[in-house]
């Protein structure tokens, strides 16, 4: 399989820490969230599946973390997936891969929404609020925000002078990946968000992407809807195997 997407994806939404292990990359930030705390086998193996499998637990053992593995579904991961369920590990967090194959100009009037290059504080903040995440965690996510090396879009929408959504793009190789697309839990279901992916879009295409892909959980059937309103269409699907 082609794991073009998935390099993308891991640059887009960095680890603070990295590691190589035999074909597999082992990605570790402190616990804020699973994409970055994972075990990701990319790329070809030569030592034994269980030896290497030891070797992970012991490292995020250490590191007082659960142990997780990101499977997509490929021949490639098939056995390493039977293996860790025959190991306890709980399959969760089915997730769709979708992409846009052609991004479209911003079409209609909207209002409200400040593009930059780079993370404001005012982004920040609306990040924060917006999902509702917890003060010990922010000194992590900006960690690993600063830790994007390639061309960033930064969006935010205002609604009465508050903002109310956020959401940010990453430019590399051709693709812009949307990520973090929040809106206020009482500002929803009013079309806010599909501003705010309309306007990374039409950004992305101004700055020279030609394509868009995005993550989005199977049981989230609002987003699933907007994207596929947006044009975007599955490429693949990934889980997470994971044991505490």
């Amino acid at each position: 399989m082609d794991f073009t997407l998935e390099e993308l994806a891991m640059n887009a939404w960095p680890s603070i820490q990295t590691s190589f292990y035999d074909g597999w990359i082992i990605r570790m930030a402190n616990g804020y969230t699973k994409r970055a705390n994972s075990i990701n086998p990319l790329y070809p193996s030569k030592l034994k599946m269980n030896e290497k499998i030891t070797h992970c637990e012991k490292i995020f053992r250490a590191h007082k973390l659960p142990v997780i593995y990101k499977l997509v579904d490929c021949a490639e991961h098939r056995t390493l997936d039977k293996q860790l369920e025959r190991l306890g590990y709980e399959k969760i967090d089915s997730t769709s891969v979708q992409v846009c194959a052609s991004l479209k100009p911003l079409g209609g009037k909207i209002t409200g929404i400040k593009i930059s290059e780079d993370f404001t504080e005012s982004w920040i903040q609306a990040l924060l609020n917006c999902n509702k995440i917890r003060q010990s965690q922010v000194e992590t996510i900006l960690l690993m925000l600063n830790n994007i090396l390639a061309k960033k879009i930064v969006v935010y929408k205002k609604e009465e002078g508050s903002i109310i959504g956020c959401g940010y793009g990453v430019i590399e190789k051709n693709f812009v990946g949307i990520f973090d697309i929040i809106v206020k839990e009482a500002m929803r279901g009013r079309g806010y968000g599909e501003e705010i992916v309309r306007s990374l879009l039409a950004s992305a295409k101004n700055a020279g992407a030609g394509k868009a892909y995005l993550q989005v959980v199977d049981t989230n059937a609002v987003a699933k809807n907007l994207y596929k309103k947006l044009g975007f269409r599955e490429k693949y699907q990934y889980w997470y195997r994971k044991k505490a």
